[in-house]
């Protein structure tokens, strides 16, 4: 926390703001949809056209449609061009979590970020915990950018943690909750979600650092401590999770955030009405950097499928 509170000093009043040239848009926007690596400048220009896009987006997006769920991506910039390349005709719902640890975090990132910009009815990137500074200044993404960018680095760290800040918590698809980790203790109304603030780094706010954190658990009925992922994350069971699904009209969850042998996991015995739903939380992971098959899920508001890349 010092180092990063460090940082912001250095970053804030300088020439963050753009006293750096614009670049034509168009063309960043061409080059970042490819996955490249942009020059300083193209990045800063970028970024602050999706973050002003991001900002006015609401904090529970609602989807509908034919819908695939894409899990953690980490840098595998593979995965999530195959995903758009193979379902054209589907919008696509990413769960979080697209830098740290992968080998291609900043492609991946630019990619997404580019493809949101230009089709934002289509491509749905909610946040997940690594799209933090307090998580990717250590685990991949800082030293990626150092590496990248030499002594400009910090700029372009802090711009990317604060278009990351303004991605939604978490998207309502045809009566399914989607988010990143889970429901978060003291949730009761998706209202709670749609009021958290936008650019909130850390996050600051308990039931959003919740929302990306927390983890499901068949060994509890409601909310425990989460001791594997560190202080203020928490376990929830299923009663608390059905609890919440019925209170808000909803059928069931799809999450991410953890990385199961299968590429996928069905959680929590319980009928949802959802032709292939066994259970009323599935759990998705598509990076393929962990040594799982790569995963995401289909959904036509009807059926619900898994399907390996």
């Amino acid at each position: 926390m010092k180092l990063l509170s460090e940082l912001l000093s250095r970053v804030r009043g300088s020439r963050e703001e753009g006293s750096e040239g614009r670049k034509d848009l168009e063309e960043v926007l061409d080059k970042a949809a490819k996955g490249e690596v942009l020059e300083f400048e193209e990045a800063m220009s970028f970024l602050r056209a999706v973050e002003s896009r991001l900002s006015g987006e609401p904090q529970v997006k609602k989807v509908r449609g034919k819908v695939v769920f894409v899990g953690d991506t980490h840098g595998d910039f593979d995965s999530s061009k195959e995903v758009l390349r193979r379902f054209k005709d589907h919008k696509i719902v990413f769960l979080g979590d697209y830098v740290d640890r992968g080998k291609k975090q900043v492609e991946n990132a630019n990619f997404l970020l580019a493809n949101y910009y230009r089709h934002p009815d289509r491509v749905i990137l909610l946040r997940g915990n690594h799209e933090s500074p307090v998580v990717n200044l250590n685990y991949g993404f800082m030293e990626t950018l150092y590496h990248t960018y030499g002594s400009e680095w910090p700029f372009l760290f802090m711009k990317y943690n604060e278009v990351f800040a303004n991605l939604p918590y978490a998207a309502e698809v045809s009566g399914l909750l989607a988010l990143h980790g889970g429901i978060a203790e003291g949730l009761k109304s998706l209202k709670q979600i749609r009021k958290l603030p936008k650019k909130d780094m850390i996050p600051s706010d308990r039931i959003a650092f919740q929302l990306l954190w927390n983890d499901p658990y068949e060994g509890i009925e409601e909310f425990g401590e989460n001791y594997s992922r560190g202080g203020g994350t928490k376990y929830y069971g299923r009663k608390a999770l059905e609890s919440f699904l019925k209170s808000n009209g909803l059928k069931g969850m799809v999450r991410a955030h953890e990385a199961y042998p299968e590429g996928h996991a069905w959680l929590f015995n319980g009928e949802t009405g959802i032709e292939g739903m066994r259970s009323i939380l599935l759990s998705v992971f598509t990076c393929r950097y962990y040594g799982i098959p790569p995963t995401v899920a289909l959904y036509d508001g009807r059926k619900m499928e898994v399907v390996r890349l």
